[in-house]
């Protein structure tokens, strides 16, 4: 009897050193009506598995189109063959989705859905407004246990602690077409990238930063190589900067080697209004090197819209890319449902096939697509080496905009 008690306190001790505990707080803001306190990533799936069979249903909120064709012919059905759980799908517009849910927190009502899928820009509201639940799903779930800490804890520099998990990665690049610039001779860096530019008029296409997330990519990676100074370098991690201050800030001392290389180049390049409109004019042939999206570039290739000879680079200063994200609402009808589906998205097999069908990267560390992927789909996207050393993330949306705001106004109208 005494090594029974002895051996039943060991396991209780083992199941409270991993349980999971609230996330900035001594408790949960969430009653899912099991007691999430004695869950651990060991137990998830005997605990979670049964409760969300029960519940029968889960409903999955999207704020994007392009994900659409993903969740429903694959994602979902996946799910639902794999847990026999039904999947209630629901895409929407990202604000009214989240006013929507902020009104029913504080009204007392269930939450519209049960996992959501939002933009990394919604999580400021959505914490402030406390609709996202304390849950650290990276320690709990156990697809959790692969993605990169410091990627599965801060989002656009708010330290969530892991409730708000990682599944869309997006990186902005370079693109060049190999026909008319060998991968040998392609430049490399800012400096020999301009000077390529003005010895090759007009062949050169970039988004502006006004027009297109690649553009604002490049003008993000352009001011963090070429802005040295340490006073004015603390603004790019001012995650509480005001429009204000980022209209001042882009007027400033701090921004002008910014400006002047793009004064430097802006004779010489093509500008573009989108990201399309730039893929478009390297498809057929009127420029050879670009700015991208990674993901946008990986599809446009594989449906034959840019031609299989085109490649994709990381400048040696590093550039910018960023993502979007899940979280578990506070009080939604089918909580353990709700957490299957998260896991299920987050698992090396859904991440994989996410980035093998659109190019969306992913947050776990141990995706090698050299070791998944045909030689062809590996030649779409960046190269793993670089990805990993190069890719930087990006700067406050305010300070963001603002910056592109005074590109237009002050440098590419002038």
């Amino acid at each position: 009897m005494k090594a029974l008690v002895t051996a039943s306190i060991a396991i209780l001790l083992s199941t409270a050193a991993y349980a999971v505990e609230p996330t900035g707080s001594d408790k949960f803001n969430t009653d899912p009506g099991f007691d999430l306190g004695t869950l651990s990533a060991d137990n998830f799936y005997d605990v979670i598995v049964p409760l969300a069979k029960k519940e029968g249903t889960v409903t999955f909120y999207d704020f994007t189109d392009s994900f659409g064709p993903l969740f429903n012919d694959r994602f979902i059905p996946e799910f639902e063959a794999k847990y026999g759980i039904k999947v209630e799908y629901v895409r929407g517009e990202d604000k009214a989705a989240n006013q929507q849910l902020i009104a029913a927190h504080n009204s007392g009502s269930k939450a519209p859905a049960d996992a959501y899928f939002v933009s990394s820009g919604s999580l400021p509201l959505l914490g402030g407004e406390g609709v996202v639940a304390n849950v650290p799903l990276h320690k709990l779930l156990p697809s959790g246990a692969a993605l990169d800490p410091a990627i599965a804890t801060v989002t656009s520099g708010i330290d969530h602690g892991g409730t708000f998990l990682p599944f869309h990665r997006n990186q902005t690049g370079i693109i060049f077409d190999t026909r008319t610039v060998p991968a040998d001779t392609v430049p490399t860096n800012l400096d020999s990238l301009a000077a390529w530019a003005k010895a090759n008029p007009g062949k050169f296409v970039v988004t502006s930063p006004a027009g297109g997330g690649s553009g604002s990519g490049l003008m993000q990676a352009i001011a963090f190589a070429k802005v040295t100074d340490a006073a004015c370098r603390e603004t790019f991690v001012q995650w509480n900067i005001t429009k204000t201050e980022a209209d001042a800030f882009a007027a400033s001392d701090c921004m002008t080697p910014v400006w002047d290389y793009y004064k430097d180049i802006l004779p010489s390049i093509e500008v573009t209004n989108g990201n399309s409109d730039t893929l478009n004019l390297i498809a057929n042939g009127a420029g050879a090197i670009g700015t991208a999206w990674e993901d946008m570039a990986y599809d446009f290739t594989g449906r034959g819209l840019l031609p299989p000879t085109v490649r994709q680079q990381l400048l040696e200063e590093g550039q910018v890319g960023g993502g979007d994200g899940l979280f578990l609402p506070v009080n939604g009808s089918n909580p353990a449902a709700g957490l299957l589906m998260l896991d299920f998205l987050m698992s090396k097999e859904i991440q994989l096939e996410k980035l093998s069908a659109v190019g969306s990267r992913s947050a776990r560390t141990d995706i090698d697509p050299a070791q998944s992927f045909t030689p062809e789909q590996v030649a779409r996207l960046i190269p793993t080496e670089q990805f990993k050393e190069r890719a930087l993330a990006r700067m406050p949306a305010v300070l963001n905009d603002q910056l592109a705001a005074y590109f237009t106004a002050n440098v590419l109208r002038k």
